[in-house]
C-alpha cells in the first residue's frame, strides 16, 4: 500500500510536497468493523507505550524516538500505561540491526492481535521492510515521521490503517518528550550513516547521513541542562561521521556542547557509538575532549571483526588499513596516559 501522503482520496495523487490534512488522510485503507469509538475521541485513552521498556529495544537512538513519541502523545492528553491489558492501543517501536530484533517485533504483534488491540508499529523495521507480511493491516510510522505519531494514533483508534513512511526533513529536537530516566537526555546528533555494511539493516532503514546543525544541538543542550538533566548521551548510527554532510565535524560539535555544560560537573556528556574510519581523522581532538572533567572517558568503537577478509566481504574498511598498520587488528585507547601528556596514549598492537 502507498503512503497516505502520496494519495488524495478521489484523485490521481498529491502534487509533490503536498501534506495531507488528517481528514483527507483517512480512507486510504479503512477497516470495516463495529467500532464503538466515535470520531471525536476523548484524549484519556491509555496507550501501551514503547516507553514502558517492554515494546522498545534498548538502543539509545530508538529509545530517544520512543521518548519523543510518548511526549507528544502525553501532551495531547493520552495516558501511558505499563499494563498491556488496560491499554486502548499498543505502540511498538522497533530496531532492525539484525534479525532477532525483527523476531521480537513479530512476537509482540502476534500478542497484540491475540489481545485484539489497535496497533501502531514505528521505527526501523517498517521503514526498511514495509512489505512484511506481519505488517499487513497495521498502522506504521517511519523513522522520520515520529512528529506525526498523534495523527497516526488518532486514526488507528478510529479503525483506520495509516502508513507514514516517506522520508522528509529531520524531526525537530524540541518536540515534547517523556524521558524513561528523567535525569538522562538521549540526544540524536544525526541519522543514517555513510557505510554500506552487508551485515547491517540499519542503513536501509535510516538512510544516508543527515546531521542536525551545531546550533540546534547546542540549543537543546541548554534546554535540558535547565531542566535538571544529569547526563546527556549523544546518539547516532556513527558519531564519527557527524557533520560531513553540513560542513561540520564531531570535534566542533563536542567543543560547542562542552562550553555549555555546568563547570561543577553536575551534567556529564557521553559520546555514542562510532565506526573506526571517520573517528580516526579526529583522534587527538576527540581524546582531548574526553579528558574534560564534564565528559565521560568513554568511546564505543565496534571493530566488528579481527579479520581483514571478513571486513572486506562485509563492505567494511579493513581495520589494518584504517590504522595504517599492515598487520594490526586490535586497538584500544588509554585516556589516562593521554591526559597526562603522553601522546602514546593511543595504542595499537
Amino acid at each position: 500500500m502507498e503512503d497516505i501522503e502520496d494519495l488524495l482520496v478521489g484523485s490521481g495523487g498529491a502534487p509533490p510536497g503536498f501534506r495531507l490534512p488528517v481528514p483527507a488522510s483517512v480512507g486510504v485503507n479503512p477497516k470495516k468493523k463495529n467500532n464503538k469509538r466515535q470520531p471525536n475521541l476523548p484524549k484519556n485513552h491509555a496507550i501501551q507505550s514503547s516507553l514502558s521498556g517492554l515494546l522498545s529495544p534498548k538502543i539509545p537512538g530508538t529509545e530517544s524516538d520512543s521518548e519523543y513519541m510518548a511526549g507528544q502523545l502525553s501532551a495531547f492528553g493520552y495516558g501511558l500505561s505499563n499494563n498491556p491489558e488496560e491499554a486502548d492501543l499498543w505502540l511498538i517501536n522497533t530496531c532492525t540491526v539484525k534479525s532477532p530484533s525483527q523476531s521480537a517485533m513479530d512476537t509482540l504483534i502476534s500478542k497484540c492481535r491475540s489481545a485484539k488491540k489497535p496497533l501502531v508499529v514505528a521505527g526501523c523495521v517498517p521503514q526498511g521492510s514495509r512489505d512484511l507480511k506481519e505488517l499487513e493491516g497495521v498502522s506504521v510510522v517511519g523513522v522520520q515521521q515520529i512528529d506525526r505519531v498523534v495523527e497516526v494514533v488518532e486514526e488507528t483508534l478510529k479503525g483506520h490503517e495509516v502508513r507514514l513512511l516517506n522520508r522528509k526533513t529531520l524531526p525537530a529536537l524540541d518536540l515534547p518528550k517523556v524521558r524513561k530516566n528523567k535525569f538522562v537526555e538521549i540526544l540524536p546528533i544525526n541519522v543514517g550513516c555513510l557505510g554500506a555494511c552487508t551485515y547491517c539493516k540499519t542503513k536501509h532503514a535510516r538512510g544516508h547521513l543527515g546531521s542536525y546543525t551545531i546550533d540546534s544541538l547546542v540549543a537543546r543542550v541548554k534546554t535540558v541542562v535547565t531542566d535538571g538533566v544529569k547526563e546527556i548521551w549523544l546518539s547516532s548510527e556513527d558519531t564519527g561521521a557527524y557533520g560531513r554532510d553540513i560542513g561540520a565535524n564531531l570535534p566542533m560539535l563536542l567543543k560547542a556542547i562542552v562550553a555549555e555544560l555546568p563547570s561543577d560537573g553536575s551534567t556529564m556528556l557521553r559520546v555514542g557509538m562510532t565506526n573506526p574510519p571517520y573517528i580516526l581523522e579526529h583522534l587527538k581532538e576527540i581524546a582531548d575532549v574526553l579528558c574534560h572533567p564534564c565528559v565521560y572517558s568513554f568511546l564505543h568503537v565496534p571493530v566488528q571483526s579481527g579479520s581483514d577478509r571478513v571486513l572486506s566481504v562485509s563492505c567494511f574498511e579493513p581495520l589494518s588499513l584504517s590504522l595504517s598498520h599492515t598487520h594490526t587488528h586490535t586497538w584500544f585507547f588509554s585516556y589516562d596516559e593521554w591526559c597526562a601528556g603522553n601522546e602514546t596514549g593511543v595504542h595499537c598492537k
